[in-house]
C-alpha cells in the first residue's frame, strides 16, 4: 500500500472512529417515566403480619438480651 493509500485509508478510519455531535442524539433514545400515586403506603401494610413480626423480633431480642444477664 503507497503512502498516499494509507493516508486515505487512515483518514476514513478516523472518521469513522470519531463520534459526531450530531449521530450521537440521532442515537438517543427518548424515555418517558410515569408515576402513579397511590392511595396511601398505609393501605398496603398487613396489620397482622406486621404485629406478628414484631412479636417476632421481640422475642429473638428479648432472648438475646437475657442471655447476656
Amino acid at each position: 500500500m503507497d503512502n498516499k493509500t494509507y493516508l486515505k485509508e487512515l483518514a476514513k478510519h478516523a472518521q469513522r472512529n470519531t463520534s459526531s455531535t450530531k449521530r450521537e442524539d440521532s442515537n438517543q433514545k427518548k424515555v418517558q417515566v410515569k408515576f402513579i400515586k397511590e392511595a396511601s403506603i398505609f393501605d398496603q401494610i398487613d396489620v397482622e403480619s406486621l404485629a406478628l413480626f414484631r412479636e417476632m423480633m421481640a422475642d429473638r431480642y428479648r432472648s438475646l438480651h437475657d442471655e447476656e444477664e
